[in-house]
């Protein structure tokens, strides 16, 4: 199962000790939706609620959750209205800058100046970072 919110979840189920069924008669879901869920036929429910409702029950962290079914937190809305600490993200995630506006490469050996030159490589400390960030993200 390569899904990581219907990994966590029949993870936290069988920790639990819980059936399909009981499961989803506690936290208010249909067992055949669900069933679809886990088996990466059907995406996972999107209203946050219900994510954290699954989140407590099986003892998970609500965010982690939330961030592995694909939606983002209500805890982390500050990402939406402070560019800087989303730009800070990005970059961290990604190991790219998303401040500079995107330049089109002219042809191979049209008006290439030495500025144009590749950036150097990001120090190992910040690719660790970015991958420890990443594993912490998923």
């Amino acid at each position: 199962m390569s899904d990581p919110f219907a990994r966590r979840v029949s993870e936290g189920m069988k920790r639990s000790g819980l059936t399909l069924r009981s499961f989803c008669r506690e936290v208010d879901l249909d067992p055949s939706f669900f069933s679809k869920v886990l088996s990466g036929k059907r995406s996972p429910p999107s209203e946050e609620e219900v994510l954290r409702k699954i989140a407590s029950r099986l003892s998970l962290d609500a965010a982690e959750l939330i961030v592995s079914a694909g939606r983002i937190p209500a805890e982390w809305r500050a990402v939406y209205h402070d560019s800087e600490l989303f730009h800070s993200m990005n970059e961290m995630v990604t190991g790219r800058s998303s401040r500079t506006s995107i330049r089109l490469q002219p042809p191979k050996g049209v008006g290439r100046t030495e500025s144009a030159k590749k950036p150097e490589p990001k120090p190992i400390q910040f690719i660790a970072r970015r991958q420890e960030m990443s594993e912490e993200l998923l």
